[in-house]
């Protein structure tokens, strides 16, 4: 058990908040986060070492990992109690909406972000740019994009991830349909050059992504998870015709029988370019099914 593992259990020994289910639930969600930042190479030595970056990258984790709003919410709330436990309550921002998850009872948040150009040109990592504009024309994991080996994954017509790469182990390929998809991967294979991936070779994954952390938080570009969002809104667009339930598109209850098979077939389509297996995670990008 590591140094911040052993004082997020005292810290919550001491502090026995609420029911004992809840009290576990807690120290079961607490010492979990504990892992998520070692793994995103945050060593916190201690639970008052706690910073807003790391709320931010916790945040983009579990983002980049399709957590629900609903979840999301849950972990906010004991990073909150974490915070207020320690004397650092302003650490975590009071508004959900901030990180953007969308509070209880609310109509789901449509995350979707399109690449602010001035923002992004001030990041000054080749690499970094070339892996977010990944992210914006297919739709890739920060991590997928992060570890892009375009001789391993460029086809003719399409891209093929590696398992290694991505969430869960889940190989899968994207088709090429754009002009714009092109142009990202010519642009990637000039960035690599003679390297393997979009990882410099100097630096390990984890010191990349820290830098590509603090470089996209610099330049302002938050939440780049919603380019992934953006991704499907447009497939869905191209796929049936229209646009999507969250961008305004009809509902379901609004649309005919060839409007409905129309809609579940873009659905599983997206949710296989997006890598997952329950087609009810579309609701989150596309809006809501039923």
């Amino acid at each position: 058990m590591d140094d911040l593992t052993m004082d997020l259990v005292r810290l919550c020994k001491r502090n026995r908040d609420g029911s004992h289910g809840t009290q576990n639930n807690r120290q079961r969600g607490l010492t979990a986060m504990a892992d998520d930042l070692e793994e995103l190479g945050y060593k916190l030595p201690a639970a008052s070492s706690l910073k807003p970056k790391h709320i931010e990258a916790l945040v983009e984790k579990w983002l980049d990992e399709d957590k629900t709003d609903a979840s999301v919410r849950n972990r906010l709330s004991w990073l909150r109690w974490w915070a207020e436990k320690i004397g650092k309550p302003n650490v975590v921002r009071r508004d959900n909406a901030a990180y953007g998850v969308a509070e209880r009872g609310e109509v789901t948040r449509n995350r979707a972000q399109t690449l602010d150009q001035s923002k992004f040109q001030s990041i000054e990592s080749p690499h970094i740019k070339a892996s977010i504009l990944l992210q914006v024309a297919f739709g890739l994991r920060r991590e997928e994009a992060l570890k892009f080996r375009p001789h391993v994954a460029m086809r003719a017509d399409h891209i093929s991830l590696q398992a290694s790469w991505t969430k869960g182990g889940r190989a899968r390929t994207i088709p090429i349909t754009t002009v714009e998809q092109r142009h990202a991967l010519q642009h990637v294979v000039t960035v690599v050059k003679g390297q393997d991936s979009l990882i410099p070779s100097e630096l390990t994954y984890v010191e990349h992504l820290k830098s590509y952390e603090y470089q996209t938080s610099k330049a302002g570009l938050r939440n780049t998870h919603g380019f992934r969002h953006a991704y499907a809104q447009r497939r869905y667009a191209v796929l049936t015709g229209k646009p999507c339930p969250l961008a305004g598109g009809k509902r379901w209850n609004e649309m005919d029988a060839k409007e409905r098979e129309a809609d579940r077939a873009a659905r599983r389509q997206i949710s296989a370019e997006l890598g997952h297996g329950r087609l009810k995670i579309t609701d989150t990008y596309l809006g809501s099914a039923f």
